[in-house]
């Protein structure tokens, strides 16, 4: 039986949840972790013609861009769109998972599938992902113990990486102690100098899991004191940031350059800003909302910025310092690459995976 969670794990197989801007708020956001799918539907957005559609394909999951909720809420009432909308999923009984800034950044995502749409090559990310933290939990247990021990990290979230589940590694000693009064240990005497043989189990622990993997451990392990160590680690993910820049092969103008992204977005218009004429050797892309990136891309020395939308005196800003902008439109510029990401989900679960077809562009030009 494939559940919630299964998708949960395979969306952070392929968008790991901690490349997630921290103001962001991804992963399940409503619904039973451990309720049974046999149906999943993407979509940009949470909307009334979404969830009418995911109602008619009998979708278990809603996997959505964008979160349906970004900040903390102290109701969920009838009185608002939002609130509507919520109350419907979790009245139908649909768990609503997001991958936003996530999906962005990871490698193979939204930017990585736009960039190559658009012809750029050899890209590297335009704000690399900051260095994640994650920790080396160790925990020593008697041979016959230890598997309980284990799958209870497991479960609650240790050992998880790339592709990987479950991913450990344990050797045999010998652990030492003397149980002092009062003591009711599960091995040895009290009062005395104990020798027994043990193992030792390490695997691997992001931050926002490590309190509840060492309780889980804890509670699993016959110990009444078991030694739990968690040693930091810093491990920036290779490749994965916000946007993408990189050369573009053959001579290429900004002119150019916007007939390939009318292309690659299957628009018949967009919005330029810049010499039309002006030589693009070196350009970047960032999928949706593409504000407050200007010091990265002169660093990058691109001479031509691809994203959905930004603000007015952000473009003139980007076009005073010689780098003409492109905008395909906030929805477009996002809905192009998820469509062409959501077959890679398809491939990773045990479950039909299908791309909304009702969904519309709220900015379209009509």
């Amino acid at each position: 039986m494939t559940t919630v969670r299964n998708i949960l794990d395979a969306v952070d197989r392929l968008a790991p949840f901690r490349l997630a801007e921290p103001w962001d708020n991804v992963g399940l956001v409503l619904g039973d972790a451990a309720a049974e799918v046999r149906r999943v539907l993407v979509a940009l957005d949470a909307t009334e013609a979404v969830c009418d559609e995911a109602d008619r394909a009998g979708a278990d999951v809603l996997l959505v861009h964008h979160p349906p909720i970004f900040q903390a809420v102290d109701r969920v009432t009838a009185d608002s769109p939002q609130g509507r909308i919520l109350l419907r999923l979790a009245r139908e009984g649909r768990a609503v998972i997001a991958a936003h800034t996530n999906l962005d950044s990871a490698e193979g995502g939204l930017a990585d599938l736009l960039a190559g749409r658009i012809g750029l090559t050899d890209t590297q990310p335009l704000a690399p992902a900051r260095a994640s933290r994650r920790f080396k939990v160790v925990v020593y247990a008697p041979e016959k113990d230890l598997p309980a021990v284990a799958q209870a990290g497991f479960e609650a979230g240790a050992g998880r990486v790339g592709a990987y589940t479950e991913v450990g590694f344990e050797a045999s000693g010998t652990g030492w102690f003397t149980p002092g009064q009062g003591a009711s240990p599960a091995e040895g005497e009290v009062g005395r100098a104990n020798r027994i043989a043990e193992r030792r189990f390490e695997t691997v622990v992001p931050e926002d899991r490590l309190a509840a993997v060492v309780a889980a451990m804890a509670k699993a392990h016959p110990y009444e004191e078991p030694v739990i160590d968690a040693y930091a680690l810093h491990d920036p993910p290779a490749g994965a940031g916000l946007g993408r820049e990189g050369p573009i092969i053959g001579s290429r103008t900004l002119a150019d350059l916007a007939d390939k992204t009318k292309e690659a977005l299957g628009c018949e218009s967009l919005h330029l800003a810049g010499d039309p004429a002006a030589p693009v050797m070196r350009a970047a892309v960032l999928t949706g909302s593409g504000g407050g990136m200007a010091e990265a891309l002169v660093r990058a020395g691109c001479q031509a910025y691809v994203t959905g939308e930004m603000k007015y005196h952000e473009v003139q800003d980007l076009v005073a310092r010689g780098i003409g902008v492109i905008l395909g439109g906030h929805w477009r510029t996002e809905r192009v690459p998820l469509e062409a990401w959501t077959p890679r989900l398809a491939e990773a679960v045990d479950v039909e995976v299908r791309m909304s077809e009702d969904e519309t562009d709220p900015t379209a030009v009509r």
